[in-house]
């Protein structure tokens, strides 16, 4: 019987540090800037959808949209923290009160997200400004913020432009970690200029992502790992995987927001979309998009995207 404990308790112990392991390791992947694993291994892991030809008309766009991202001027801010975060303004018109905020993807940069997306809002008359989030891009930091950090930025971010344009009107604009950043901002105190969302391809909790990531590195049990990671994040990344939850922040939101996801997201499932549409308390849209992957919504269907954006926008969230 002795015997028998003795390797109970020698199995446990060896599968509480085999665990342990695991969630350092899914850290570190996740939130270290510079980590090669997500460039050279976890994207096609992760997203086995995001082809060679996806990319190509990411690509195309991004250059398409480079001599509008020469016009830019470049501003950068302090964090809270004190990081240097920078960011790009694109003004229209100084006359002109409607603004976008153009939020990038996760380990990618505002131009190569954004640049397009900013070119598109320029051509309907929006002064536009995209900023890189912290540890991307030309801003500082080691940490991502997965959204949570990030949201208090983003805050930074509305209120410089206040204090330059304080008629502004402004439209958040977000691609998946972007869109999430933006849904975690929504429970914080928001500027009354702030006056409605575009959430395309978000996700619900950085909990649900860093566990669907942990399903693609591992067939060993994930509760336990996802225990010792959540408190591994407290002290390695400043903030708990299940402290950073937008569904949590939005049940705080009034503003109207718009949901875009394409139902053949292996990235973020599109479920997540209905999971956002339900928890908002504010007025909401959904778009769906068929046989589009993880943020080619607007790759595959641009017309419908466009019009859809700029209508939700014109009578849901300007208008009022």
């Amino acid at each position: 019987m002795l015997y028998f404990i003795l390797v109970i308790v020698i199995l446990a112990i060896i599968f509480n540090v085999i665990s342990y392991s695991y969630a350092k390791k899914l850290i570190t992947v996740g939130v270290q800037r510079g980590h090669n694993w997500y460039e050279t291994t976890g994207h096609l892991l992760m997203d086995p959808a995001a082809t060679e030809i996806v990319e190509a008309k990411r690509q195309q766009l991004e250059e398409a949209a480079e001599s509008f991202w020469q016009t830019g001027v470049t501003e950068t801010i302090k964090s809270h923290d004190g990081l240097k975060l920078t960011g790009k303004w694109f003004v229209t018109d100084r006359r002109q009160k409607n603004w976008v905020i153009c939020i990038h993807d996760y380990r990618s940069t505002g131009k190569r997200d954004m640049s397009f997306v900013g070119k598109k809002y320029a051509e309907q008359g929006f002064n536009v400004l995209i900023p890189d989030l912290r540890a991307h891009g030309e801003s500082e930091g080691e940490i991502i913020g997965m959204g949570w950090l990030d949201r208090l930025d983003l805050i930074a971010w509305i209120k410089q432009l206040m204090k330059e344009y304080p008629d502004a009107s402004i439209v958040l604009h977000g691609g998946s970690m972007g869109a999430s950043t933006i849904m975690m901002a929504s429970g914080e105190k928001l500027p009354s200029s702030v006056k409605g969302f575009i959430l395309d391809s978000g996700y619900v909790s950085v909990y649900a992502e860093f566990r669907y990531m942990l399903s693609k590195l591992t067939s060993f049990p994930k509760w336990l790992i996802m225990r010792y990671a959540n408190s591994y994040a407290q002290k390695y990344a400043g903030y708990s995987l299940k402290q950073a939850s937008a569904t949590r922040q939005l049940g705080s939101n009034h503003l109207p927001l718009l949901i875009i996801h394409g139902e053949h997201d292996y990235f973020v499932p599109v479920e997540a979309a209905y999971t956002v549409q339900n928890a908002t308390a504010g007025e909401k849209e959904l778009l769906l998009v068929p046989n589009a992957e993880h943020l080619a919504a607007v790759l595959n269907e641009p017309k419908t995207y466009w019009t859809v954006v700029f209508s939700f926008i014109n009578e849901r969230i300007l208008a009022g």
